[in-house]
């Protein structure tokens, strides 16, 4: 909305006078918006916000109600188990800056979760492991704390597979199982299973995952949405619990390709204490960036785009064929689009199995460099990793998180190993480099021998596309999938992870699934593979694509809940007043509710007080992720009272409906909205009398 004073020329301040009065008496012209939370982009929210439509306070509470409708009851999709205890206040933190015209960027006030293997201040770093259940970290990774910094919420940590060892699930010793949102029978990807089906299942906006050999790409693929396995040292992992540090990389899942790319530009910032700050992979190659505005400005006209016959698959079974059916859709609509296809085949060289002297390699460099950080050479299993190179910063993360200022080295030694001994998922050569001391880091020389020969794989990948004169290669994320297992394209672990090169998913399409005697329609998507440090160049490629198809499907099984869609008006060339700054309603409420009545007529009542400035417009009352009737509207509507108490009242036979299970305890928000837009919520556990008798 312009105030238009704003377009005042230099006519004289009498005529802009008078521009502005004429002004004023025209009628305006109105914008009507139709707002809906499961379709909407960044772009959508910062609109409705501005508009004081939405605020990040209302919006944290819609995907809280989310899932606790979804996640902890109904389907019990599991995916977001762990809730931010500050999320209420970075909300409204987000709220008071945009009130003050702060605009920190298109992530302010939206929320985010991220895996579970992410430190974050307040919240267990759990790795899935039952003996790290209570593994506090003092800090936040740096990758949270950028976000933050640019205005985003976090809600939580999404779910994740123990010791994020699987590609197909989202299996935690501490959370349990995460549950796909488009059909609870299939899996969800892992090991950043969570974060993919909280994404594509809409109980958050946008979440960060993490991959070593497939676990963005996966989770991704089952949640149908825009994931990037991003390029090795581009975006900081100090702070992420660690699996094979030299391919450990952040990924950002959003459901759309402009909104990854948003969070690509407040993400992709240089990190002097990341474990690759001392990594040269490329001399002289500088980070990538401009992600949005690629993305924005996108066409897919005169690509030539590779498709690697040999990356495929050759499955038989219903899936695969439809799978592969999609891929020549694909093709023949990037064609239309004004992109050239060319069939490739990847050459034995571009494998790590390679064993012979790399191309790129200078002729005065009489010894190749060795990938050291692996035994055999030959080798990528994750098992094989050299212990000390692989321990190194299993030791440096658990020293970060356990060290205090009376330590010495030896006490902090001692905690290190007694916190990694039972963590028997990492190798024993590696825990036992940890407590012997031998561990090693980047600049050790098999270190960068090893970053040297990895140097020299990206060199010849890259020689291969231009010698091709590529674009990008294009792939179908997974060539088959079941209900509990996934299958990533052949020589795809290698180029993506030990090559260190960008992937991008984007919807293409559906497939059915048969599960037991039921069918269900589950997503699938393309990958685009792009060159080393050129993720923003093969994003904006799956941008091109995404809105020549529009692709994505919203799951049915998760459908909206009251307050996600509305309509709100602008009025354009309004001039417009500033609204009265005041204090966000603060409200208190009992930690527990009372039985009434008896029978079929029983209820519950939760009371509780608003303390505010002046009139409320909205007064919302949701048990266990629904609304419920609230009284005392004549008292919080009051412009003149300060204070006003209210009363929630629940049905003990609704409430049952709504929880899957008996319980001592709901989950209880409260939000207040004044007429001034000001927002103030509260979130808690409340307790229950006995309802034996109900049940």
């Amino acid at each position: 909305m312009k105030p238009i004073l704003n377009r005042i020329t230099q006519q004289g301040v009498a005529a802009a006078l008078a521009i502005a009065i004429l002004g004023a008496l025209q009628p305006t012209q109105a914008e009507t918006v139709t707002f809906e939370l499961e379709t909407a982009t960044m772009d959508d929210v910062q609109k409705a916000m501005d508009a004081g439509a939405l605020t990040s306070v209302e919006l944290a509470l819609l995907y809280l109600n989310r899932i606790e409708t979804y996640d902890k009851n109904g389907l019990k999709l599991n995916t977001v188990p762990a809730i931010n205890p500050r999320l209420i206040a970075e909300a409204s933190r987000a709220d008071r800056l945009r009130a003050s015209g702060e605009k920190l960027g298109p992530l302010q006030g939206i929320p985010f979760t991220a895996k579970g293997s992410f430190n974050f201040e307040g919240l267990p770093n759990t790795d899935g492991l039952t003996v790290w259940a209570d593994l506090f970290p003092k800090e936040t990774c740096f990758v949270i704390e950028t976000l933050q910094e640019k205005g985003a919420v976090f809600l939580g940590h999404a779910n994740l597979d123990a010791f994020q060892s699987s590609t197909s699930q989202a299996n935690s010793q501490v959370w349990g199982l995460a549950l796909n949102p488009y059909n609870p029978a299939t899996r969800t990807g892992g090991s950043s299973g969570g974060s993919g089906a909280s994404t594509g299942g809409n109980m958050c906006f946008f979440s960060l995952g993490g991959e070593t050999g497939g676990s963005v790409r996966s989770p991704s693929e089952r949640g149908g949405i825009v994931g990037i396995k991003t390029s090795n040292a581009l975006i900081s992992v100090n702070g992420l619990a660690p699996l094979a540090w030299d391919r450990d990389v952040v990924g950002p899942m959003a459901r759309y390709a402009k909104d990854t790319a948003y969070i690509m530009d407040a993400a992709v910032v240089a990190d002097p204490n990341d474990i690759w700050a001392s990594v040269e992979v490329i001399p002289g190659r500088e980070r990538d960036s401009g992600y949005a505005e690629k993305a924005a400005a996108a066409t897919l006209s005169g690509k030539r785009l590779g498709v690697p016959l040999n990356m495929l698959g050759s499955g038989t079974d219903a899936v695969s064929v439809q799978i592969r059916d999609l891929f020549t859709q694909v093709r023949a609509d990037l064609v239309a689009a004004g992109a050239e296809i060319i069939e490739v085949t990847i050459p034995p060289e571009l494998d790590i199995t390679f064993t012979g002297r790399r191309a790129s390699i200078p002729a005065e460099v009489t010894t190749p460099p060795t990938r050291k950080l692996y035994s055999p050479v030959t080798t990528d299993t994750t098992i094989s990793m050299v212990g000390g190179g692989r321990g190194y910063p299993f030791k440096t993360f658990l020293e970060a998180i356990l060290s205090t200022p009376e330590d010495t080295p030896e006490t902090l030694h001692d905690k290190v190993v007694a916190r990694i001994t039972p963590v028997t998922q990492l190798s024993q050569v590696s825990r036992d480099a940890i407590a012997n001391k031998t561990t090693f880091g980047p600049t050790a020389p098999d270190s960068v021998e090893h970053f040297l020969a990895v140097r020299y794989q990206i060199l010849d990948y890259e020689a291969f596309l231009e010698a091709n004169n590529l674009d990008a290669l294009i792939l179908p994320t997974a060539p088959t999938k079941s209900a509990t297992g996934i299958t990533l394209p052949p020589l795809s672990r290698a180029l993506v992870n030990s090559f260190s090169n960008p992937f991008v998913t984007v919807p293409m399409g559906t497939v059915t699934l048969t599960v037991g005697q039921t069918t269900s329609v589950e997503p699938t998507t393309l990958g685009f593979m792009g060159h080393f440090w050129g993720d923003s160049e093969v994003l904006a490629l799956a941008a091109a694509y995404e809105e020549a198809t529009k692709h994505r499907i919203n799951s049915g099984l998760v459908p909206p809940l009251e307050g996600e869609n509305f309509e709100y008006t602008i009025e354009e060339e309004e001039v417009v007043a500033p609204k009265p700054r005041s204090r966000a309603p603060v409200i208190r409420a009992s930690n527990s509710a009372r039985l009434v009545g008896s029978g079929r007529g029983a209820r519950l009542i939760l009371e509780g007080k608003v303390m505010k400035s002046g009139a409320l417009k909205t007064l919302i009352v949701n048990v266990a992720g629904k609304s419920v009737p609230v009284t005392g509207e004549k008292e919080w509507r009051s412009p003149t009272r300060k204070s006003a108490g209210f009363k929630a009242v629940i049905n003990i036979k609704d409430l049952l409906k709504r929880v899957s299970s008996p319980t001592s305890k709901i989950n209880v928000s409260i939000l207040a909205k004044d007429v001034n837009d000001n927002t103030g919520a509260l979130v808690r556990r409340v307790s229950l009398p006995n309802l034996d008798e109900f049940l």
